[in-house]
């Protein structure tokens, strides 16, 4: 959508509570919205401490309890008329979004993948889209009818955290467009969402442990999520094997082994994974069926970090 900056007379009477990480106050700021509160949802974060010297005369929280009503009572007396929500942890209770309209920004096409990590989760179904969504604030968790919906490629070798850091500083910058264009008097129709729900909780450590019976590209997809943080593992020996990156490759003479069998290939350490289900009746040959392997590129065995074909000689 890119805004250029209002004028800061067009805004004068407009009043930002901001909730969440620094860069969608930051973005707010260059576009001349008033921010009366800004309630942090961590401490840090990208733009932490550009942040903090533009708001020496705005009241500001750490992570309170929005459930006090002495606090809501310090909200409400900043006097805001829009409120806006980025990245912010905790779900915002219905007294404090009474006290003024208000936007979130989620980095998902919404309503699928509502929840805290929507990148992860993406990237591990091999979704090729996602989109940012600005919506209204509501109770329920990502809920609100869409105003601004942005969509976005995946890439096809993206990683879980690469996709996450470039989708929130977009959404950023979308949620401060948004909500000054509103701020300014501008009428945004919104839409209310439709279509299946799923949700994107945030993952467990066991979730992140590779069963070597799925097929590769499935394998290839879940060390892809949890790259580069916290990676995939698997156990190999006695070791702990920590994966990053690597990508799915033909078995070949090597299809006779069992899944989560190692073997070196080309100078390349692999491991066997379980063969693609066969198609249904009707259906054309899945093109990664062959792919019943997995080739490494970079991992930790143990404590110690290495490439791929240092791994190997290991393994040989």
């Amino acid at each position: 959508m890119p805004a250029s900056p209002l004028a800061p007379s067009t805004l004068s009477t407009a009043r930002v509570l901001y909730f969440g990480d620094p860069r969608g106050a930051t973005h707010l700021l260059d576009l001349g919205v008033t921010l009366c509160g800004v309630v942090h949802g961590r401490r840090g974060g990208p733009g932490w401490q550009t942040l903090l010297p533009r708001l020496a005369s705005v009241p500001r929280w750490m992570r309170p309890d929005l459930e006090d009503a002495a606090l809501v009572a310090d909200l409400a007396a900043t006097r805001p008329t829009l409120l806006a929500s980025g990245f912010y942890p905790r779900r915002i209770p219905q007294k404090v979004l009474d006290l003024a309209p208000g936007f979130n920004v989620h980095p998902s096409d919404l309503p699928r993948w509502r929840g805290p990590d929507p990148a992860w989760w993406t990237i591990r179904a091999g979704d090729a889209t996602t989109a940012i969504c600005v919506h209204h604030l509501e109770t329920g968790l990502d809920e609100g009818a869409v105003v601004y919906r942005e969509p976005i490629t995946v890439g096809p070798r993206e990683t879980g955290g690469f996709l996450a850091s470039r989708m929130e500083a977009l959404a950023a910058q979308r949620l401060a467009e948004v909500v000054a264009r509103v701020a300014a008097g501008e009428h945004l129709p919104a839409t209310p969402q439709t279509g299946d729900v799923t949700w994107a909780p945030l993952v467990e450590p066991e979730a992140v442990e590779i069963d070597w019976k799925l097929p590769a590209v499935e394998v290839d997809r879940l060390v892809r999520a949890a790259a580069p943080d916290p990676g995939a593992f698997t156990g190999i020996g006695d070791e702990l094997l920590v994966i990053f990156s690597g990508e799915p490759v033909p078995a070949g003479r090597f299809a006779k082994l069992t899944p989560g069998t190692s073997f070196v290939r080309n100078g390349w350490p692999c491991i066997r994974c379980g063969d693609a289900p066969a198609p249904a009746a009707g259906m054309f040959e899945d093109p990664n069926a062959a792919l019943g392997a997995y080739r490494i590129t970079r991992a930790q065995l143990g404590r110690r970090r290495m490439g791929g074909r240092e791994l190997a000689r290991l393994l040989s």
